[in-house]
């Protein structure tokens, strides 16, 4: 009888190269990690990792002391070990027929379904027991990590053919590394021990930054003094704690746990995202911390996050209302930018106290109090409406762009505003106005706007590139009065200009002004300096952002001695910031000559541009902008306007803004393009459209191409994950019939995200050949429902013309095709790889193995009209444990093909040290159709098989059967027993064959 299992050395090969999601240990009676010395690991290869883990209590044994480290591990054991080494907490209702809340896993699962990361089936069952296949363990991780859809399955012969809901798994994993194949393939229905599953659990986690500590009790942790490295992320679920002098590399969560209380950040550096989802009105405190970025999502109540000492908190993305409270040394920045997504539900309050870089609004009918301190820049989004920013006489807004209606009031100050929509109003004192054409605001209850509405308003006239208007010189009126010092006004400085306001006169010349600059309070000279006497702007060569970031130019212009038309004197500064990024078309490749013009706010497609850059060869750019959050208009000849959104920090250069533009399709092909706000992060397009045989297909992130005959058809171009977008889909062959196109919430159907595809301001448009300008375009309806699924068009092609059908349906369901699925079930190909399944991928020849005797490879005949053949033998090389080297086992051939053709024969036994490995290819062959498998059997060494059948013979000794003579095997055991250790080959093949004819004796 032949055995199966996984061998030593291809263990050794998984536990060094391949990286899986896997599953907790905890058993189906389990205990706590009480013993970190396992009665089955003391010789285990993975002995290490399991002892690291028992010790930090991600996993735990069994009553007896054991861990099972080579069992399979199960659905419910998986749920287990994620959640704990993951740090999940929160969980949903269930209600499996076969889950009770009695059973050990009960809460696991319910927090696996809470994360999305594993359900239940429709049958209301979960299985519990069910052991966790390769395939299945590739979509969890993908889920988990939220890693992108790949079509490199495909290069592997054994999951070119795999199912659609787990291929674009399967090479998600393999692009990342997570997962490799080995010699046999990839190997997508075999099982994983839990050893294995800790093994590369553990290294993924290291490899990712996941969640790697949790606190889920009240105390301080980290070092009285010096600094405390932590890889991962951290999780903080207790009210009354301090996380003190650390280095957090992943994200941040204060967790729900913390409810109504208060934590403390001391000393504390995060990289990554720190989210607060807990939390009460004297709450969050960040004291001489230094904070990436912050995001605020708490379900009940508004939190107030205190920074203190040398805070910087880099950028803090509201999700729900806060209080947000400097209380930061002199110098230090405290709150930097400042985003109130569009998340924030109607009626959110936010209140400030502190000094606030740049504040972008994005979300609707808002109540913000600036209580005190100041705002250096504030910018309402175009498409919001309602929102209301009130100021204190302790409070002011150095500038204000309004690019949707809203409201300033209180009685504060507002150095500059921007007036770009109608139905603004600001009662504050506004020091300088500027306001589109054809638009009317009121400001200091008086109505501004329009050509011949007198105001202090200086209209937009003129592009600052373009040629100056000449004007009429006219002789300088002389400076008699040297000696009166000038009276200093407030000059609006950017990287690269100054602007000068009315007040300075309509009729200047370079000529009447003494320009000086200085960085950081040190002088310096600009260069290339000229005057737009149209615009009022003297224009100097920007200093360079890779050079200068976060360094202050301040710029003074002054009367010339003497004789000047310029009567005071105007200073002003700024900190030089921006970012930089590159930009890639859809298959990743660089592309120069790309225009972008940079509008401030999330989202705004339109309106003044505040800069405009140009590409490199690389595809690389850079762009000087104030501290805020930008949306980059990209155009170039033979791509559609696609758009980007970018990040200006201050103090620190954001390096990382890439952006992809999409090619135009050809003349006859239809593009379909997706783009949504920030959240939710990643949004799924899902195109259902008939075959040209009848049959319907889907492209997706997992089925990325739809070939027939070798042709593409239509294929996902780009898949975004990280919010924005773009997802670009495109139909490449004008089939007939009916196309259904949806967008699905994969962060919320898959990751558990609260953010709902209505609030996304998602916008799908729809291009037909080479036209630069959309024949369609959706808008996302907005509201309170958290529906995942957008039902966006149908469209019917029929003689290559499109007609629409417009859904624009929100879903709990995802859309369903016209067209049954493409048969697969009863082809040639499906039923040869079910043929394939019947034989073992790994056998390891037994002791009582007969020479020259056909070895079947399984006991079962093939199917009608599949013929079975051994086409190769191939003897492998093995892995020494030691030093990871390849080495021959023998040179002698102990494994060839039977001589029918159909199964291996035994040609010697095997007398080297070693297990000798083979790798036998089985040919499969119905009809037309013809599929290969690998099979790996190992031929052990004549000492182990001599140990396993005195082994046996020792068994029978023990407990005979009645009327049996033993005699026989005892003599051959004995035999066995006086074997030297250095006996002859043929002396050990003589007992090995005695032993196993008196073991037949006895059956």
């Amino acid at each position: 009888m032949l055995t199966t299992k996984i061998r030593p050395w291809a263990i050794l090969l998984l536990s060094t190269a391949i990286l899986l999601p896997t599953a907790g240990l905890t058993g189906a009676d389990p205990v706590s990690a009480q013993s970190v010395n396992a009665t089955d690991i003391q010789h285990h290869w993975a002995k290490n990792v399991l002892i690291d883990w028992q010790n930090k209590g991600y996993i735990s044994g069994f009553q007896d002391g054991s861990l099972q480290p080579d069992q399979s591990v199960t659905r419910s054991q998986l749920a287990a070990l994620i959640n704990k080494s993951f740090g999940f907490t929160s969980s949903v209702p269930i209600h499996y027929r076969d889950v009770q809340p009695s059973d050990w896993y009960y809460n696991d699962i319910a927090m696996a379904k809470a994360q999305g990361y594993m359900e239940g089936y429709k049958d209301s069952t979960f299985h519990p027991e069910q052991q966790v296949t390769r395939q299945e363990l590739a979509v969890i991780l993908t889920s988990i990590k939220k890693l992108k859809s790949s079509g490199s399955a495909s290069r592997m012969k054994d999951t070119a053919n795999s199912p659609s809901w787990s291929k674009g798994s399967i090479g998600a994993v393999i692009d990342n590394g997570l997962m490799n194949g080995d010699e046999k393939g990839f190997r997508p229905k075999d099982t994983t021990t839990r050893a294995e599953a800790v093994t590369v659990l553990n290294r993924s986690l290291q490899s990712t930054g996941a969640a790697a500590t949790v606190y889920n009790t009240a105390g301080v942790y980290g070092p009285a003094s010096g600094q405390q490295q932590i890889s991962g992320n951290v999780q903080l679920n207790a009210a009354g704690s301090t996380l003190r002098n650390m280095v957090i590399e992943g994200d941040l969560l204060l967790g729900q746990g913390i409810g109504e209380g208060d934590a403390l950040l001391d000393h504390v550096t995060v990289k990554g995202t720190t989210t607060v989802n807990g939390g009460g009105s004297h709450s969050i405190h960040v004291k001489d911390s230094n904070l990436a970025t912050m995001v605020i999502n708490k379900k009940d109540g508004d939190v107030r996050i205190e920074t203190s000492g040398s805070t910087v908190i880099q950028q803090t993305v509201l999700q729900s209302g806060a209080i947000l409270e400097e209380k930061t040394n002199a110098g230090a920045s405290g709150f930097n930018n400042v985003v109130m997504s569009s998340l924030l539900p109607t009626g959110a309050r936010v209140t400030m106290n502190g000094r606030f870089d740049a504040v972008d609004i994005a979300a609707s009918s808002l109540d913000v109090q600036l209580i005190s301190g100041s705002i250096d820049s504030l910018a309402v989004a175009s498409g919001t409406t309602g929102n209301r920013v009130d100021t204190t006489s302790s409070s002011s807004i150095q500038s204000a762009t309004l690019n949707a209606p809203a409201t300033i009031g209180g009685n504060g100050t507002v150095e500059h505003a921007y007036i770009r929509a109608e139905g603004v109003t600001i009662t504050p004192r506004v020091m300088q106005t500027s306001i589109d054409n054809g638009i009317t605001a009121r400001v200091g209850g008086n109505t501004v706007g329009l050509p011949l509405t007198p105001t202090n308003t200086k209209k937009k006239e003129s592009n600052h590139n373009e040629t100056t208007t000449p004007v009429n010189e006219t002789k300088p009126t002389p400076n008699t009065d040297v000696t009166a010092p000038p009276q200093i006004q407030h000059l609006d400085v950017k990287n690269g200009q100054a602007v000068l306001p009315p007040q300075a006169g309509d009729v200047l010349f370079l000529s009447d002004m003494n320009i000086t600059a200085t960085l950081d309070g040190v002088p310096i000279n600009l260069r290339s300096i000229s005057y737009d006497s149209v615009t009022r702007t003297v224009h100097f060569d920007p200093l360079k952002l890779l050079h200068y970031n976060g360094k202050v130019l301040q710029v003074k212009i002054a009367p010339v001695a003497d004789f000047s038309r310029l009567t005071r004197t105007f200073q002003g500064s700024v900190q030089i910031s921006g970012f930089i990024g590159v930009i890639t078309d859809t298959q990743g490749e660089p592309v120069n000559g790309v225009k972008i013009m940079f509008r401030r706010g999330v989202g705004i497609m339109t309106g003044p541009v505040e800069a405009t850059v140009t590409t490199g060869m690389d595809g690389n750019y850079t762009v000087q902008l104030p501290p805020g959050i930008y949306t980059g208009e990209m155009q170039k000849d033979g791509f559609l306007t696609s758009y980007m959104t970018g990040v200006s920090l201050t103090g620190i250069l954001n390096d990382t803004e890439n952006g992809v533009i999409i090619q135009q399709a050809d003349k006859d092909q239809v593009h379909i393009v997706l783009t949504w706000d920030e959240f939710p992060q990643d949004e799924d397009v899902h195109l259902l459209g008939p075959t040209p045989d009848g049959f319907g297909f889907q492209t997706d992130s997992s089925e990325q191409q739809y070939i027939y005959n070798s042709e593409v058809y239509a294929e996902l171009n780009y898949d975004a994950i990280q919010g924005y977008g773009p997802e670009a889909l495109t139909i490449r062959k004008r089939t007939p019939g009916t196309y259904t196109f949806y967008v699905d919430n994969i962060s919320q159907l898959h990751l558990g995200s609260t953010a709902t595809l209505r609030h996304s301001s998602a916008r799908v448009k729809v291009y037909d050949g080479q036209s630069p300008t959309p024949i369609k375009t959706y808008l996302i309806p907005a509201g309170d429902g958290n529906e995942p699924y957008w039902h966006v068009f149908d469209m019917n092609i029929a003689d290559g013309q499109l007609s629409f059908t417009d859904r624009n349906l929100l879903l709990n369901a995802a859309p369903v095709s016209k067209y049954l699925p493409i048969p697969t079930a009863d082809s040639d190909q499906a039923k040869l790889e079910q043929e394939a399944d019947l034989i073992p991928d790994d056998i390891v020849l037994p002791y009582d193995t007969k020479l020259n005797q056909e070895i079947t490879l399984t006991d079962k005949q093939p199917a009608d009209g599949i013929t079975r053949t051994v086409s190769s033998v191939e003897l492998l090389s093995a892995i020494d444990a030691d030093t990871d080297n390849e080495f021959s086992v023998t040179n002698d051939v102990y494994l060839s093909t039977a001589d029918t053709g159909k199964g291996l024969q035994l040609l010697q036994y095997n007398g080297s040290p070693y297990t000798a490995p083979y790798k036998v290819t089985v040919s499969l062959r119905l009809g037309d159709t013809t599929i290969q498998k690998n099979v790996y059997v190992d031929v052990p060494n004549l000492d182990t098989w001599l140990n396993q059948a005195a082994i046996r013979a020792q068994s029978v000794l023990a407990q005979p059967a009645a009327g049996q003579d033993t005699t026989g095997l005892q003599t051959a055991l004995d035999h066995k027993n006086a074997l030297p250790q250095a006996a002859a080959v043929q002396d050990k093949i003589t007992v090995l064959q005695e032993l196993n004819a008196a073991l037949q004796q006895l059956k």
